[in-house]
C-alpha cells in the first residue's frame, strides 16, 4: 500500500512536529514543576523571614518601652557613689517604738569581673542591721528596693526577739565602672 503524496506531506510534518514538541515540552513541564516547588519554598522562607522581622521589630519596641519606663522610674546605673541615695533611703530615726537600733555598714567599691550585657560595673556591698517592729523593718527594705539606683537585695536574715524583729539585710549596689580609678 502506497500512500499518496498528500498524506505523506500531511502525516510526516505532523509526526515530526509532534515529536519535536514532545521532546521540548515534556522536559519544560518537568522543569516547571521543579520551579513551582522552589517557588513554594521561597514563599515559605519569605513568610518566615517576614514573621521573624515583625517579631524582631516588636521586641525592639518592647525594649525601648522598657528603657523609657526604667528611665521614668529612675532606676538607672549611676557613675558616682556620691549620687547614691540608698543610704539616706534606708536610714530610719531610732524612736524607741518602731526602731530600737540601726546600723549601716558600707563596703568599698570593687570592679566586677563578670560584665553583664557587656557593661563594666562596680559593686558596693551595703549591710544594714536593724532592730524594731516588723513593719518598720520591711518598710525600710521596701524603700531600699524602690530607690532610684540599681541595687539588689542579696540576703535577709531575720530573728524574732519577743515583739521586736532583728534583721541583717545585705544589699549590692551597682555603678558604672570608673576605668583605672576606684573610689
Amino acid at each position: 500500500m502506497k500512500l499518496s503524496p498528500f498524506w505523506l506531506w500531511a502525516i510526516l510534518p505532523t509526526t515530526v512536529s509532534a515529536s519535536i514538541v514532545c521532546c521540548l515540552a515534556i522536559p519544560n513541564f518537568r522543569e516547571a514543576g521543579v520551579m513551582r516547588a522552589d517557588s513554594k519554598h521561597v514563599s515559605k522562607a519569605t513568610d518566615e523571614y517576614l514573621v521573624q522581622r515583625d517579631e524582631f521589630e516588636h521586641l525592639q519596641v518592647e525594649v525601648e518601652t522598657l528603657r523609657i519606663r526604667r528611665d521614668n522610674n529612675g532606676h538607672s546605673i549611676r557613675t558616682d557613689s556620691n549620687d547614691s541615695k540608698l543610704i539616706s533611703t534606708m536610714t530610719r530615726p531610732i524612736d524607741g517604738k518602731e526602731v530600737l537600733d540601726q546600723s549601716i555598714r558600707i563596703g568599698e567599691r570593687e570592679m566586677m569581673s563578670v560584665r553583664p550585657a557587656g557593661l563594666a560595673l562596680d559593686r558596693r556591698n551595703v549591710e544594714m542591721q536593724m532592730t524594731g517592729s516588723f513593719d518598720a523593718i520591711f518598710n525600710t527594705v521596701r524603700k531600699a528596693e524602690e530607690e532610684a539606683g540599681l541595687s539588689r537585695i542579696r540576703s535577709i536574715d531575720i530573728h524574732r526577739e519577743g515583739l521586736q524583729v532583728q534583721v541583717i539585710v545585705g544589699i549590692d549596689e551597682y555603678f558604672h565602672a570608673v576605668e583605672g580609678k576606684q573610689e
